[in-house]
């Protein structure tokens, strides 16, 4: 009855926990749970698009490097109605899958030859990082900007790991900011392969794990989208960009593209037959931008045109 009693208290307080004491408590259960030596903190961390997140950081046995768990992404599902137990074992659950084994050599950074084919690109919103771009070697395409990191992991399972490189690490490594254009280009078209699927074939695979056979779900053949990204699906927008990929595509479909950017990791590509529907498509990617993406996935709120004939993109 005395467990009984607790559990109904212990519901009621968590389900009208704020944010701060979700925090709060995270951390005291952390505290209590994972054995010392330990580092438990939660720090602000600038995402993309200006967007701020608390992220928990466990450091144990004198480890040097973590996972980084946004403890913003599990209050959304603690207000939709999953319970702070469930909460916290999926905090602890991510943590322990993800935790490093050992330290990582920090040196390897220094060191410009290690790095350097690790460099990839990936492309971000120009305005809505403007501040941030101040102090990040950057290339402008349209009303985006080219950036470039460090990727040190991706694995398809766990997530990935990566560095966004800086002015100062152009500095230290003494290369311009067009040599690390350069090397980027021709390591992440070879590192984050691009692969084009058919948007039918997705939503097949998501309505059917089985792979039964089912209708076509988006039209006749000549205006089927299809989603380009790469293997991993790791800022795979970037893909637009590869050389040859959009235009062996137009050549496939007979057509020139409309191109949908749908977030920072895949963009659409659909067959275009004239452009005058062009500023209705940028109107459904506004629309997606503002009721399915985190604030940290938008790519750009503008639908952009691709003519095989010129092999350029513009807006």
């Amino acid at each position: 009855m005395i467990l009984f009693v607790r559990n109904i208290f212990y519901r009621s307080f968590s389900h009208s926990m704020q944010y701060e004491t979700f925090k709060k408590v995270i951390l005291e259960r952390l505290t209590n749970d994972i054995p010392d030596p330990k580092n438990i903190s939660i720090q602000s961390v600038q995402k993309n698009n200006g967007y701020v997140l608390d992220g928990l950081v466990i450091l144990e046995n004198h480890c040097n490097i973590s996972p980084t768990i946004y403890l913003n992404y599990y209050y959304e599902h603690y207000e939709n109605g999953i319970s702070f137990q469930e909460i916290y074992h999926q905090i602890m659950l991510a943590y322990q899958q993800n935790k490093p084994k050992q330290n990582i050599d920090v040196s390897f950074f220094t060191d410009f030859k290690n790095t350097r084919e690790k460099i990839m690109f990936k492309l971000i919103n120009y305005e809505l990082n403007k501040e941030q771009l101040r102090d990040i070697p950057h290339i402008r395409f349209l009303d985006l900007a080219i950036v470039f990191y460090i990727l040190i992991a991706v694995n398809k399972d766990i997530g990935n790991a990566t560095i966004l490189i800086h002015k100062s690490h152009l500095e230290y490594w003494k290369i311009t900011e067009q040599d690390l254009y350069q090397i980027a280009t021709g390591n992440t078209c070879c590192t984050l392969r691009p692969k084009i699927q058919n948007m039918d074939e997705i939503l097949r695979d998501l309505s059917d794990p089985a792979g039964k056979s089912g209708p076509c779900l988006s039209g006749e053949d000549d205006v089927r989208m299809h989603v380009l990204t790469n293997q991993y699906n790791l800022f795979g927008a970037a893909c637009m960009l590869y050389s040859g990929i959009l235009k062996s595509f137009a050549e496939r479909s007979e057509s020139d593209l409309y191109i949908l950017p749908s977030s920072i990791h895949e963009v659409i590509l659909i067959p275009a037959k004239d452009d005058s529907s062009l500023s209705d498509l940028s109107e459904m990617v506004r629309e997606v931008n503002r009721t399915q993406l985190h604030e940290d996935e938008v790519l750009s709120d503008h639908a952009y045109y691709y003519s095989l004939e010129e092999d350029s993109i513009r807006l």
